[in-house]
């Protein structure tokens, strides 16, 4: 079953057109990943299904309901999260204090019973966080920073969390880690669609790949088809990437 439908999406900032007819699928259980050059319009895909940037045609859809021009906080609460390419953390703050807050501004979590500082814990020992606990977030190295940002995006128990260039400033270490909480979310059940240059972590973790150039989707597939996909290399991959 699709969760989160993305239907000839077009976007356009004056004469620029931004995406031309994306459409893209996401489910349940897997990690779906988007892949292109930079400017291809990832992130600009990301802002369109989160309620930041409208789109000037075509539809998105969560769970069969057209959110098209549904304001982001509305859009929160049915259950879409997401990260940021540059990290966005509560730096004053401490990593127990950044969840805490996310906990606090979920509706989503307000309906249910279970006290704030329990929640915290088993979030911070789910991403592997409990010893940073009291560590303020702006000291932290940008790789453990991105996992915070991940646990505060739980917080707000989503559906489907969109990650954006998660690995980012990460050593392999952390990227290994990362890849393990990305199956982890998956194999829960929730949908994952993430933005990534890091293609040792994409091929991880990857059930669906779209491949995104000059704002149109130039190709999908499996990680497999991808990696031999002629038209994949010559845009992106480059020809030593298959082998």
């Amino acid at each position: 079953m699709t969760l989160l439908e993305v239907r000839e999406v077009a976007v356009r900032f004056g004469g620029l057109m931004a995406l031309q007819g994306v459409s893209l699928d996401v489910v349940p259980g897997a990690v779906t990943v988007l892949i292109g050059p930079n400017g291809a319009g990832k992130t600009t895909l990301f802002n369109t299904i989160t309620g930041l940037q409208p789109p000037s045609a075509g539809q998105v859809r969560f769970e069969g309901i057209d959110v098209s021009s549904m304001a982001p906080h509305k859009r929160a609460r049915l259950g879409i999260a997401r990260t940021f390419q540059r990290l966005e953390l509560f730096a004053s703050l401490t990593v127990r204090e950044n969840i805490e807050c996310a906990l606090s501004m979920s509706a989503r979590y307000r309906t249910r019973t279970e006290p704030p500082r329990d929640a915290t814990r088993r979030l911070m020992a789910r991403v592997g966080l409990t010893d940073v606990a009291g560590v303020l977030a702006g000291s932290l190295p940008t790789g453990q920073g991105r996992v915070v940002e991940l646990a505060r995006a739980l917080a707000t128990e989503p559906k489907v969390i969109l990650l954006d260039e998660p690995a980012s400033g990460q050593d392999d270490a952390e990227t290994e880690h990362f890849a393990e909480l990305l199956h982890e979310l998956a194999n829960d059940g929730m949908a994952v669609l993430l933005v990534e240059h890091d293609m040792d972590l994409v091929m991880a973790v990857c059930d669906q790949i779209y491949v995104l150039d000059f704002g149109r989707i130039l190709a999908n597939g499996t990680g497999d088809e991808i990696r031999t996909n002629q038209a994949v290399l010559d845009a992106y991959l480059g020809s030593g990437f298959a082998a």
